[in-house]
């Protein structure tokens, strides 16, 4: 105090300001981490879209993505809505209108957009279905050269800038074994399981078509709109993964659902 009553009033105001100016920097740089702990806190429900994947996001809300999606979060106070949609209406849905925060099944290359979390959820197998050419040599892209392929709108299963051939896209599989049977295209890719589960229903014979296998496996992620509240799901998501693999919660989730693989990158943070 004595110091200051000793300074000229023109000397006062300039030290007034600077620590009114340090004291509203100090209140700002807590503002975004304040804005965060309330958003968290205050998240009651959540939802996730996808098309109806047997095994993976049944309708009647079962399936390995959905009970993922309800052990990241309904522990946490967070309720987890699941939508049963086509694939291109419900990508448009999220990265577009942002009507849902998430959807399920998607390349982390992909031009949409929409943010990722760290860890994939599974391992997507891709095929290709032709009909059944006696002495025909699968040999992956090449045999794809110059031919009509199918894969259902927006599924971008292959880069445009190794395409070969000519793409002709579909609303869903069934269309496309229609178009496949009428000779409209010449192979119809898809996931593995899903082909094979087409054609158990569809009553087609292997003596007629060939399943033909695709390269290695890709990951495949969830996908979320870009704004604050997918920012903070996310964030939910990255730390809440490790905790499943560690309690062993998530692998007994995969090992529920027969046909799941978990990713490398979960097995990698159990070792």
């Amino acid at each position: 105090m004595r110091g200051i009553a000793c300074l000229h009033f023109g000397e006062i105001m300039p030290a007034i300001l600077l620590a009114a100016l340090l004291l509203c920097s100090t209140f700002a740089a807590s503002e975004p981490l304040k804005s965060a702990q309330f958003q968290r806190q205050h998240i009651k429900s959540m939802s996730v879209v996808a098309p109806v994947w047997e095994g993976y996001t049944n309708k009647d809300g079962t399936g390995l993505y959905w009970d993922i999606f309800r052990a990241i979060y309904q522990p946490i106070g967070i309720k987890v809505k699941t939508k049963n949609v086509p694939w291109n209406r419900a990508m448009k849905m999220v990265a577009k209108y942002h009507t849902y925060n998430a959807i399920v099944g998607e390349y982390r290359d992909s031009e949409e957009q929409v943010i990722f979390p760290i860890y994939p959820i599974d391992v997507e197998y891709m095929a290709a279905l032709s009909k059944h050419q006696d002495g025909f040599k699968w040999q992956e892209l090449e045999s794809l050269r110059g031919k009509t392929v199918g894969w259902i709108k927006d599924y971008e299963v292959i880069p445009k800038a190794r395409r070969n051939f000519k793409l002709k896209e579909f609303r869903n599989i069934e269309q496309g074994v229609k178009l496949l049977k009428s000779g409209k295209i010449d192979f119809l890719i898809d996931e593995w399981d899903e082909i094979a589960a087409v054609m158990q229903k569809s009553k087609m014979s292997s003596d007629d078509f060939s399943i033909n296998e695709m390269p290695q496996g890709t990951d495949v992620y969830a996908a979320f709109s870009i704004d604050n509240l997918s920012r903070e799901l996310i964030a939910i998501y990255n730390e809440r993964i490790p905790e499943l693999v560690e309690s062993g919660e998530l692998a007994e989730i995969y090992e529920k659902w027969d046909n799941a693989e978990m990713p490398e990158a979960l097995l990698n943070l159990d070792n």
